[in-house]
């Protein structure tokens, strides 16, 4: 039986800071992250991954597959950015399939399996002389280029991901929510909705995971992902299409945001358009802006340059374990990187690096072992603990990010 290796390609730096501390296969698109999608909609398992040396490891024990490992002759190597609806099928023969200048994927035979290896495909020079010689297909889909290629089109992704069999009630309510057209909206077991919340199908469906707790007077207006165990506060308002990982803690106005797994935007303030990684924490009152004042067009700061999202709505992107603090304000287009913390009474840089420390006087450094402290202290609040790896690799990053920032790209 034909399996999936997932490989990354030079195209995750225009992915950072989310994909420091995650594989490009780990950020949530929807209801699922990209990964989960590839393989229900290829009907395959996954053999391995192929990604960067250093967050092999940790790419190795969340995908619960061996990383850069050889590959077999029957193996279909599948880029972790390429995006394809259901039902696509792949040639049978060995052979490249191609998105303008980006793999999608690579049909393996014998002697393809032997010559190629993971650095090659983080490599275009080395990726062409390698891939050399196979036919070459068109394929379907797209690829994701950078984060608001997923924030932007959260709402319609959401829409197209849902199926008339995910309708149902899993759980009985003493005092049922007020909620429309119960046919597009999923309650998972154990969810508690307070009866005085308000779902809202009219733009989309709703699906509430397991072990939620959605509470008084909020108002979920579709389309909606509320991952298991994330706790929606009283008064909160989500709308515009949004995807909460597992175990997000989020209040206050949210509008077409992607968050990540153990996020906490508990309080009041707006937030949107915006993709937020994991154990983010987003003080009370802090807001972000998602619209220009001239209705211009957004850009935003990606490695050392500015780019065009070609989108009149964006908010930022905001780094795993970053930690923003009370009353906090995000500017349009912000990047905010891994582990940055922000406490400030002043609008943010739309640039703070990674491990960045921000205050009313200064853009600094922060520690990265005391930030590593605070990242393994919120963890353990939730339970979790951070494995020896992700210990080993948010060290190599706190030391080294500044100058894998600097490399050439082949040196990644």
């Amino acid at each position: 039986m034909r399996s999936i290796v997932l490989f990354e390609d030079e195209g995750f730096v225009n992915l950072l800071p989310l994909v420091y501390w995650r594989s490009v296969f780990e950020l949530r698109v929807g209801r699922s992250i990209l990964m989960d999608q590839t393989t229900q909609r290829l009907g395959l398992p996954i053999a391995g991954v192929w990604t960067r040396d250093w967050i092999a490891r940790v790419a190795a024990q969340r995908c619960g597959a061996p990383a850069n490992q050889a590959v077999t002759d029957d193996a279909l190597l599948v880029n972790g950015r390429w995006e394809f609806d259901e039902g696509v099928e792949l040639p049978e023969e060995p052979g490249v399939g191609t998105i303008g200048e980006s793999v999608a994927y690579v049909a393996c035979d014998r002697a393809t399996a032997e010559r190629l290896a993971p650095r090659d495909l983080l490599d275009p020079a080395r990726c062409r002389d390698a891939l050399n010689g196979l036919p070459r297909h068109a394929a379907p889909g797209r690829m994701i280029r950078y984060p608001w290629d997923i924030v932007c089109s959260i709402a319609d992704r959401l829409r197209a991901e849902w199926r008339d069999s995910d309708a149902a009630m899993e759980t009985t309510f003493d005092a049922p929510p007020m909620m429309d057209q119960p046919e597009r909206i999923h309650i998972g077991e154990r969810a508690s909705v307070h009866s005085t919340a308000v779902i809202d199908t009219s733009n989309g469906p709703v699906f509430v995971s397991h072990d939620v707790t959605i509470g008084p007077y909020a108002v979920i207006e579709g389309p909606a992902y509320i991952g298991p165990g994330s706790r929606i506060s009283p008064h909160a308002h989500l709308h515009g299409g949004n995807a909460l990982g597992p175990v997000c803690n989020v209040g206050g106005e949210v509008d077409a945001c992607v968050i990540g797994g153990y996020a906490n935007k508990r309080h009041g303030g707006f937030l949107g358009h915006t993709y937020v990684g994991s154990w983010v924490n987003l003080g009370a009152g802090s807001v972000n802006s998602d619209l220009k004042n001239t209705y211009g067009l957004i850009r935003v700061p990606v490695n050392g340059t500015t780019v065009d999202t070609g989108e009149q709505f964006f908010g930022a992107i905001i780094g795993d374990h970053a930690k923003i603090g009370i009353n906090a304000t995000i500017p349009t287009g912000a990047s905010i990187g891994l582990s940055a913390t922000a406490v400030t009474t002043r609008v943010l840089p739309k640039y703070v690096p990674s491990f960045g420390w921000v205050t009313n006087e200064r853009v600094g450094r922060g520690d990265p072992l005391r930030l590593l402290d605070v990242a393994t202290a919120m963890m353990a609040r939730r339970d979790v603990d951070m494995t020896d790896a992700e210990v080993e690799l948010f060290i190599d990053l706190g030391q080294q990010v500044r100058d894998f920032e600097s490399r050439p790209k082949a040196d990644w």
